[in-house]
Parts: C-alpha cells; structure tokens; sequence
C-alpha cells in the first residue's frame, strides 16, 4: 500500500539452529544492539516515516529473536508508537512456549507470527533444518492456535531438494490450521553458499509456478513473473494466491542486528546504518537504490522486458553473478 513502508529488522545473528540454507554465516550475538540501541534504530525510522506521511510494516526476526532478551520490551515500545501499523515475529517456533506467547499476545498490532518449515515431513525438513525441527515448529502452531487474532503463516524456502513437495506442503499447512504459507526463492549467501546448487532453475521456477496454478486451479497471468515470492493465504472459500512484487528500492529495507540497511535480507549490500544516518539520507543518497529505481540500467533481458512491475531479482543477480544489475537468470518469460 502506498502509506506503508516496509521492515525485516533482524535484531540479533544469535541462533539455535544451523540451517544448510542460511544466509547468516555468523551465528553469535556479538553484533547486538541492547535496548537503547534498538528504541535509538526505531526513532530514526519512525520520525522519517512521519515526515514522509507513512506507517511502518516491522516483521522482527534473527537469527532467532526469540534469544534476544529485549525482544519484549522492543514489542512494547514499538506497539505504542503510532507511526507502526502492523508487527510480526519470524521464528523457527523452537523456543515459543505459553509463557512467552501470553506476554506476547496482547500487543494488539502484533497481528502476525511466522514459523519457518522446509518440508512437508519431518525427514525432509529436519535435513534442512536440523533433526527436531520439525516436531518443534508444529508443537509452536498448536501452542498458537488459541491465539485466534494473531495470524500463522508458515515460511518455505525454495531449494532444488524440497520444491516438489511445494502442494504437500500446502497440504500440511491447511490441516494445521495455519492461515498461509509464504514460498520464497533461496538465495546463496553464508551457510546457504555452500550449497548454490540448490537455487532453482528458471525450468524448475516455471515448473513451480505452473504447479502452484494447478493446484489452485487458477489461469497463469504475465503479472505473476514480477513477484518474488507467493503468498497462498486459506480462507473461507478456499485458497487465495496472492504474490510478494520485490520492494527493495520501492517502499523497504532490511535492518541488521547493528544498524546496517540492506536493500533487502537476500540482498547483501550494506547501503548504510541507522545510528549513524537518517532513514530518509540512506533511503534517497544510496547509489545502489538510485540503480535499481532505473530500468534502464538493468541488463540482459530485464533491461527490455515489457513487465514495468518487475526489475527482476536484483538479490538473486548479486549472489549468482556479483552484478546487482544482471538478468535475473530465473526468469522464464
């Protein structure tokens, strides 16, 4: 929505588990803010974002962010502060307990909790994961569920080794009672490096698609080649798709444990921090978001493409080819 600007804040690298598809390499909390750091961080963007007449998206997440102490203090600020819209916490769910759930469930714009899974069964989760994983991430959506306010939505990363269960998945997510799952592409940095030959091929990406489409019995539209992610939600009348259009450089940022911005997460290219600049000095000096607002920059195909809504995956170019301006070789149009 025009009104909203984006956030992944990732509060701490501090984690419990160790998945092959990270894209942390470093796992420890030395890189923290405490709590007058973190108020310092929202300040800075919540007084930009009034300036600007907008309100703020802040999905909090680590590493797990469930380890950082300040976490609840961080929600309450936050949740007083009227420039934020809407809150979410995304978590492996390995460490949410009923004590923290009744502190955490009357934040009223906490209105959403993601879960992250990785296959549709204990073997091929835990694989990715780490062996418990999976028991632990669908004993956190029990825990949740008499939470009816807040939202659950399931996290899937794509790999080569799981994207056939994508429907199976889906499957496991409606009868647990979830109201979605988010499918997003894997992009290879930190641990996630190790194994680059899990990022899908634009054969196998153009065979997801058509996969999701069917199961949802849905026609394909060339809208669905700018979206970077997909958002299948449940609702009364069955299954909706709705899709995620990449915001790096068009309405968000990612925030790292120290004040570092990235243009998004997968994106990893520090355009500046938040305890040394202003949001809005980051957000309209960066050269490197000042590229990606300009097609004409963009090369290969993407430079031509017809589909003014899409830039292509700039995260993806940058991990692959070390060029954020490349093809983005995913596509199949």
């Amino acid at each position: 929505m025009e009104n909203d600007f984006y956030f992944q804040w990732h509060l701490t690298n501090f984690c419990n588990w160790r998945c092959r598809h990270c894209y942390q390499s470093d796992f420890s909390p030395q890189s923290d803010l405490d709590l007058a750091g973190l108020k310092a961080v929202a300040d800075n963007i919540l007084s930009v974002l009034k300036k600007w007449n907008k309100q703020a998206i802040i999905n909090l997440t680590g590493g797990e962010p469930l380890l950082k102490k300040e976490l609840i203090p961080l929600l309450e600020y936050l949740n007083n502060q009227k420039q934020v819209k809407e809150l979410a916490i995304i978590t492996n769910g390995s460490l949410l307990d009923k004590n923290t759930i009744d502190k955490i469930k009357n934040f009223k714009k906490l209105n959403e909790i993601k879960i992250s899974l990785d296959g549709a069964t204990e073997e091929s989760n835990d694989v990715v994961r780490g062996k418990g994983a999976f028991k632990k991430a669908i004993a956190a959506i029990e825990l949740l569920k008499p939470c009816k306010r807040i939202e659950k939505t399931v996290m899937f990363t794509l790999l080569r080794r799981n994207f056939t269960e994508t429907t199976r998945m889906l499957d496991l997510a409606d009868k647990l009672g979830v109201n979605g799952v988010i499918l997003e592409r894997f992009i290879p940095w930190g641990r996630g490096e190790a194994i680059k030959g899990e990022v899908l091929s634009k054969e196998e990406w153009q065979g997801l698609v058509s996969r999701l489409l069917q199961f949802l019995e849905i026609p394909f539209t060339p809208e669905l080649f700018s979206y970077k992610a997909f958002w299948v939600r449940f609702k009364r009348t069955g299954p909706h798709l709705f899709g995620a259009p990449c915001v790096a450089a068009e309405g968000g940022v990612c925030i790292m444990p120290n004040g570092d911005v990235l243009p998004c997460r997968r994106f990893n290219l520090k355009i500046g921090n938040l305890l040394e600049r202003p949001l809005d000095e980051i957000y309209n000096g960066s050269e490197v978001l000042q590229d990606l607002r300009k097609r004409g920059k963009l090369k290969g195909k993407c430079k031509n493409c017809l589909i003014k809504a899409c830039k292509g995956c700039r995260a993806l170019a940058y991990a692959l080819k070390d060029d954020y301006l490349a093809e983005d070789t995913q596509c199949f149009k």
